[in-house]
C-alpha cells in the first residue's frame, strides 16, 4: 500500500479577496481549510494543512470538522506561498513514515474534490509529475514524487509554489484532464464569490 499524502496550502491572507485568510472562507456549514482537507481525507491520504493568520481559529475549525489532518503553522507566510510549501515539507520530511506521493492542494479551489484527488493519484508513476488540467488548461492541484516536492520546495520563492521547479522540469509532467470531475477556478477577487452560492 503506497502512502498518500495530501498538502493543503492555506495560510494566506487573501488580501485581494477583503474578507480575512481564504481557510476561514465559510463553505456549505464549514470553512475552505476543513472542505479541502475532507476531500484529501476521503480521498485516501493523509493530510497536513499549512495555516497562517488566525491560526486558532483554522485549528478550531479542524478539530471540529476533520481532526486527522495536521495544522503547520506558518509565522512568516505574509512572505509567500514558498514560504508555506517549505514549512509543510520540512514537516513532512521529519515525519517517520516518509509518503512515497504527496498532492500539493490550494485551499481556494472549491471545485477540486475527492474523485479529482483520487484520479491524479491513480495516474501518478513513480518518477514523473502529475497535474491537473482544466479543458486543456494546466493548473492545480499536482502530485509529486515527495523527493521531487522537497527539490521544488528548496527553490520556491515569493509566490511561486512549485512554479519554478515545475518550469525547470516540463519533460516529467504528465497532465490529466478534471475537467468532467470539478472545476479549477479559485476564489481569489471579489467578483470570483459570485461563482460559489456555496459561499457565504
Amino acid at each position: 500500500m503506497h502512502h498518500r499524502h495530501a498538502i493543503v496550502l492555506a495560510a494566506g491572507s487573501g488580501t485581494r479577496l477583503g474578507l480575512g485568510p481564504k481557510a476561514l472562507l465559510p463553505w456549505n456549514g464549514e470553512v475552505l481549510a476543513t472542505r479541502a482537507t475532507r476531500a484529501a481525507a476521503l480521498a485516501g491520504c493523509s493530510v497536513s494543512i499549512a495555516i497562517g493568520p488566525e491560526a486558532s481559529e483554522v485549528r478550531r475549525w479542524l478539530r471540529r470538522r476533520s481532526s486527522s489532518a495536521v495544522a503547520v503553522h506558518v509565522p512568516d507566510a505574509q512572505r509567500g506561498m514558498g514560504v508555506s510549501l517549505r514549512a509543510a515539507v520540512r514537516h513532512l520530511t521529519a515525519a517517520p513514515d516518509r509518503p512515497d506521493a504527496v498532492i500539493v492542494l490550494l485551499v481556494d479551489q472549491p471545485g477540486v474534490d475527492d474523485s479529482v484527488i483520487r484520479r491524479l493519484f491513480d495516474a501518478h508513476r513513480p518518477g514523473r509529475v502529475t497535474r491537473a488540467a482544466w479543458t486543456g488548461a494546466p493548473g492545480n492541484p499536482v502530485v509529486f514524487d515527495t523527493d521531487h516536492l522537497i527539490a521544488a520546495a528548496s527553490v520556491a520563492t515569493g509566490d511561486s509554489g512549485a512554479r519554478v521547479w515545475l518550469s525547470a522540469h516540463p519533460r516529467l509532467i504528465d497532465d490529466v484532464e478534471c475537467g468532467d470531475l470539478g472545476s479549477g477556478a479559485d476564489v481569489d477577487e471579489p467578483s470570483d464569490l459570485t461563482a460559489w452560492p456555496e459561499l457565504g
